[in-house]
């Protein structure tokens, strides 16, 4: 089972430095995964629409402060990384065949955009309701695949080589290398949903010629 420590000395190991026992300890291995694994973490999550870190909520309505602007205004949830979508219902993520009969997809079964503006903790849109569908800042490591792991402890070795070994070419053998591994947790990601939309589609399709 994965846990923060684990994914430290992964990226530790990665570049030839010794493991950590506990993120306190008085150690400059600890320090860097300190310094450097939560923003490591947030900007990797926030790189792709990763399904583990997916959250979808009910907007909460504030005093709209621009009216002639937009219509609504929406408290912005503290742990978002990364808007998906806004939409007055919901709709799966992935964009789906017109066979599907999905509200938020047009006739190319492309998902339909609706538009918003980001200011600070605010969100407007026209919608109301609204959903949010976001990334989220996913803390726990025990919900990350294996793949994911793999290229957040590259993409965190590429943080701690210089402050650790002073080795451009350790840094620069790292980044290659988180390169590659995001690619492939990207490319497995998308397999699965692909995967999945497929299953659905198939099965919608048997139940209306059996119905």
């Amino acid at each position: 089972m994965a846990t923060v420590v684990s994914i430290c000395n992964l990226a530790l190991s990665n570049i030839g430095k010794d493991n950590i026992n506990d993120l306190t300890e008085k150690s400059a291995e600890a320090r860097a995964c300190n310094q450097f694994y939560a923003q490591t973490r947030d900007v990797l999550l926030q790189s792709f629409p990763w399904a583990a870190a997916g959250k979808t909520l009910a907007l909460g309505a504030l005093d709209n402060d621009k009216p002639g602007v937009w219509r609504h205004s929406y408290a912005r949830p503290a742990d978002c990384l990364q808007i998906r979508w806004i939409r007055p219902r919901y709709s799966a993520d992935a964009a789906a065949p017109p066979e599907t009969l999905n509200p938020d997809l047009d006739e190319a079964g492309r998902e339909m955009q609706y538009p918003y503006a980001l200011e600070g903790d605010r969100l407007y849109c026209d919608l109301s309701p609204a959903l949010l569908r976001y990334t989220c800042r996913l803390t726990d490591p025990t919900t990350y695949a294996p793949l994911f792991i793999e290229a957040l402890s590259w993409h965190l070795a590429v943080r701690l080589a210089m402050p650790l070994t002073r080795d451009p070419k350790i840094r620069a053998d790292a980044m290659a290398l988180a390169q590659s591994s995001q690619r492939a947790a990207e490319q497995a990601e998308a397999n699965q949903v692909r995967h999945t939309s497929e299953n659905f589609v198939s099965e919608l399709i048997a139940v209306r010629a059996h119905g």
